[in-house]
C-alpha cells in the first residue's frame, strides 16, 4: 500500500540553516494524494493567510505526485504552492522537464522551504545528503547560469535544477522559477525564493519508484500509451500539432475565431498572426522538439542559436502564451524579437504572461496620453509595435529602473500608482494578469478568469469546447456549472501533477486506473472529483481569510467594451450576462451570494467550518 510514495517531507529552514526529514502519514496521503493536494493542505495548515508573501513567515512547498517517476506517460511536472506576492493569496504553479523525477528518486514527496537565509544560498540534495551552500558569486546571474554553476559544483551529470534570475532577486512580483528552460511561471514564486535568498536548488536521486500492483499498473500504462499513440496519429490531433511546431500551432485557428487578444484587447484578431505562430518559428529557425520525462508529445521547441538585432539567442519556445503576451497584445510581429524577449524572460526569470501584459499596459497608457511617449528614454518611443520599446522595458522591469520599477509591482499596483482611470483597463483579476484569452468573446473564460483562486488563470476553462464550436462562445446556460466542474477536475488531476495535455486524451477512468494500481488506493471518479472540490474550497477559505472575497470575483471595465473588430454575429459580454454567470457559479459551488462556502458544503467536503 502506498508503494509509489517516499512518504517523507524534507524541511529546510533557511534562517536556522537546518534540514530535517518528517514522515507523511498514511491518512494525510490518502486524503490529499499528492502534488497540489499536499502543497495546498500544508500551506493552509502552516502559513497564516495574513503572512507577507515576501516575509520570512511565508513558506514554499515543492511537491510531486504518486505517478511522478513511474512509467506512466505525461506525469513529469512538479508543483509549487506558496503565497503569491502578486495577488496576496494562495498560488499553485507548475513546470515540466526532469526535476520531478529527480525529486521522486531522492525519496521525498515534498520539500518545504521556510525562513530566510542571511545571504544568497542554494540547496543541494544528493544521495550523500542535503546541505545549504553559500553562493554570493551567483548574485545577479541568470537562471541558466545559476543552474549550470550548481551542476558544475556538484560534479554530477544526473543533477536536475531550478533557479531564479535577477527578477527574483529584485522581488519582481511576477518573477518565475526556471527549471532547465521550463518555468514555474505564474504568481511570483521566484520573488518568494528571492525574498528567502534561495538562488537555486539541485537535486539528484538514485531511488526506485515502486508500485503497489505491478501487473495492473503495467496494463494501465500500456493502455495509456496506446491512447496517446492513437491520438497522435490523427490529422486533427492538437497534441500532434504541439509535437510538430509547439503550443503555438493553434494560433491561426484562434485568430480566425476572433479570440486572439490584440493591441491590449482593442482588437480580436492580429493581422500578422501567421508571422509569429508556431509554424512560422518552425519554418524560419532550425528547431528540435524536446520532451519532458516520459512524454510522447515533445511540445518543447528548442532552436539552434539565432542571431537577432539585439544578440545571439539560444532558447526554447516561445510558447503560445508568450506569442500572445509579447506578440499580438503588444502588436509586435517580429519573430526574432519574440525569441529575444523570450530569452530575456528566461534569463531574468519572469512570467511571460504577466510581463507582456505589463508591457502592453504601458503602451496603452502612452496611447491614452497617461504616460509620456518617451518614458523609456529620448531614443525610444513607447508605442504599440515598437520592438525596441519592448526589449528595453523588459530590461527595466528586471532591474527595477524607472517605469520598470512601477511595472515590476504588477499591473494592478501599477494602475493604482499611475491613476487617471488606469485601473479600468488594467488586464488583471485579483492582481494576476490575463492569460491569452478574451472574456469579451468566451463566456467560459469570463467566469474562469473572475473566479479562479489564483487570479486570471486559463488552466481550468472550457477553451477547446468554445473554440471548436461545441459550445457557443457567448452562451450562458450551464456555462458556470461547467467551469466549476472543470476546476474541480483539474485540481484533482494536479494532485497527480499531470500535464494538462494528458487530459486532452486520457479519460478519467484511465487516470484512476494508473493512480489506484500505483498506490493501492481505491479512488472512484466521484471521490476523486470531490477531492478536487475540497482543494478548491480550501484555497477559497485561505483567500477569504486573506481578504480576497467575492468583491474580487470581477472583471475590469475593459472587458465590457466592445473591440473594434468584434464579429457582428456574436454577442459582446454585458455586465448583466456576467452577473448571471457569477450568480450561477456561486449556486453551482454551493456558496452564498457573497461567494463564501456554506457550512453545509464544507461539512460535505470534510473541511472545517
Amino acid at each position: 500500500m502506498l508503494d509509489c510514495y517516499g512518504r517523507k517531507l524534507l524541511r529546510v529552514n533557511l534562517t536556522r540553516r537546518t534540514i530535517t526529514e518528517e514522515p507523511l502519514g498514511e491518512d494525510f496521503i490518502r486524503r490529499w494524494v499528492g502534488g497540489m493536494g499536499f502543497g495546498t493542505r500544508l500551506l493552509t495548515q502552516e502559513v497564516a493567510p495574513t503572512a507577507d508573501p515576501l516575509g520570512s513567515d511565508n513558506k514554499l512547498f515543492v511537491s510531486v505526485g504518486p505517478l511522478t517517476g513511474t512509467l506512466a506517460p505525461l506525469f513529469a511536472q512538479t508543483c509549487i504552492v506558496t503565497r503569491s506576492p502578486l495577488t496576496g493569496g494562495i498560488i499553485n504553479t507548475y513546470a515540466g522537464g526532469h526535476l520531478g523525477g529527480a525529486i521522486k528518486a531522492s525519496g521525498y514527496d515534498v520539500i518545504a522551504i521556510e525562513g530566510r537565509a542571511s545571504g544568497l544560498v542554494y540547496l543541494l540534495i544528493t544521495p550523500d545528503g542535503a546541505r545549504i551552500v553559500d553562493c554570493p558569486e551567483l548574485a545577479g546571474r541568470s537562471a541558466r547560469q545559476a543552474e549550470e554553476a550548481v551542476k558544475m559544483a556538484a560534479g554530477r551529470d544526473d543533477l536536475h535544477t531550478l533557479a531564479i534570475g535577477l527578477a527574483g532577486e529584485n522581488r519582481v512580483r511576477y518573477a518565475s522559477v526556471i527549471s532547465e528552460t521550463r518555468a514555474f511561471g505564474r504568481g511570483g514564486a521566484g520573488a518568494v525564493l528571492g525574498a528567502k535568498n534561495l538562488k537555486a536548488m539541485g537535486i539528484a536521486g538514485i531511488g526506485d519508484v515502486r508500485v503497489a500492483e505491478q501487473n495492473a499498473f503495467q496494463a494501465a500504462v500500456e493502455a495509456a500509451y496506446q491512447i496517446f499513440r492513437d491520438n497522435l496519429a490523427q490529422p486533427w490531433s492538437l497534441l500532434a500539432g504541439f509535437g510538430r511546431v509547439g503550443t503555438g500551432s493553434g494560433m491561426g485557428l484562434i485568430n480566425e475565431k476572433h479570440a486572439l487578444a490584440t493591441r491590449h484587447h482593442r482588437l480580436t484578431r492580429f493581422p500578422s498572426a501567421e508571422e509569429i505562430g508556431g509554424q512560422a518559428f518552425a519554418d524560419r529557425f532550425p528547431t528540435r522538439p524536446i520532451a519532458c520525462l516520459g512524454c510522447q508529445v515533445h511540445c518543447g521547441m528548442l532552436h539552434s542559436p539565432v542571431k537577432t538585432p539585439w544578440s545571439e539567442v539560444w532558447t526554447r519556445g516561445p510558447e503560445y502564451e508568450t506569442m500572445y503576451s509579447l506578440g499580438s497584445l503588444c502588436f509586435n510581429d517580429n519573430a526574432e524579437m519574440l525569441l529575444k524577449a523570450n530569452d530575456q524572460a528566461e534569463a531574468y526569470g519572469m512570467d511571460t504572461l504577466s510581463l507582456g501584459v505589463n508591457v502592453a499596459f504601458a503602451m496603452e497608457c502612452a496611447e491614452r496620453g497617461i504616460l509620456p511617449r518617451h518614458a523609456l528614454g529620448d531614443d525610444v518611443t513607447l508605442e504599440f509595435g515598437n520592438q525596441e520599446a519592448t526589449i528595453r522595458l523588459i530590461d527595466m522591469i528586471a532591474h527595477r529602473q524607472g517605469l520598470g520599477d512601477t511595472l515590476a509591482e504588477g499591473v494592478r499596483r501599477a494602475a493604482q500608482a499611475i491613476g487617471h482611470g488606469a485601473e479600468g483597463f488594467a488586464l488583471q483579476v485579483k492582481g494576476m494578469e490575463f492569460a491569452a484569452w478574451m472574456p469579451e468573446r468566451m463566456r467560459g473564460i469570463a467566469v474562469t478568469f473572475a473566479t479562479a483562486n489564483r487570479g486570471a488563470c486559463h488552466k481550468r476553462a472550457p477553451i477547446g469546447a468554445e473554440l471548436m464550436g461545441f459550445l457557443p462562445m457567448d452562451g450562458l446556460e450551464g456555462r458556470a456549472a461547467l467551469v466549476a466542474q472543470i476546476q474541480d477536475k483539474v485540481n484533482a488531476l494536479f494532485t497527480l501533477v499531470a500535464c494538462r495535455f494528458a487530459e486532452f486524451a486520457l479519460p478519467m477512468d484511465q487516470f484512476l486506473a494508473l493512480l489506484n494500481a500505483a498506490s493501492g488506493l481505491d479512488y472512484t471518479e466521484a471521490q476523486f472529483m470531490q477531492l478536487g472540490e475540497a482543494i478548491w474550497n480550501l484555497e477559497r477559505l485561505h483567500n477569504l481569510a486573506a481578504g480576497i472575497g467575492g468583491s474580487e470575483d470581477r472583471l475590469p471595465d475593459i472587458c465590457f467594451t466592445v473591440p473594434a473588430d468584434f464579429p457582428k454575429d456574436s454577442k459582446p459580454l454585458t455586465r448583466e450576462d456576467f452577473a448571471t454567470l457569477l450568480r450561477d457559479y456561486y449556486a453551482a459551488r454551493g456558496w452564498d451570494a457573497q461567494g463564501r462556502p456554506t457550512p453545509e458544503r464544507l461539512a460535505m467536503l470534510g473541511l472545517p467550518t
